[in-house]
């Protein structure tokens, strides 16, 4: 475990309603969905952090035993452009479904 002190320093992460909280970054992983640790109270968790790699943190868990947490994307947004294309496609669909028939009666 000393070993694992020097590579990955110790910090604390707060979990949210949002996921495990660090640095700006959402995480998540597979222990905290089944035990439902964001529909709980929040609280700071000790986590180990690799300085080079921000994608993952190692949570360490109430038994001891480490579980790796990867990062959520932040910034998962739809341009209301696209969106506004896409109804129109789909109501040009439904138009030329119901002209069709139309001329088959």
């Amino acid at each position: 475990m000393e070993n694992l002190f020097d590579l990955f320093p110790l910090e604390q992460a707060k979990v949210t309603e949002k996921g495990i909280f660090f640095k700006g970054h959402f995480y998540s992983c597979s222990i905290a969905i089944r035990e439902q640790w964001y529909l709980k109270d929040f609280h700071d968790i000790p986590i180990y952090i690799d300085n080079y790699d921000e994608d993952y943190i190692l949570v360490l868990l109430k038994n001891g035993s480490l579980t790796i947490a990867y990062r959520i994307s932040n910034h998962v947004g739809v341009d209301p452009k696209n969106i506004e294309n896409y109804q129109a496609l789909i109501q040009s669909f439904k138009e030329q479904l119901k002209n069709r028939k139309k001329r088959r009666r």
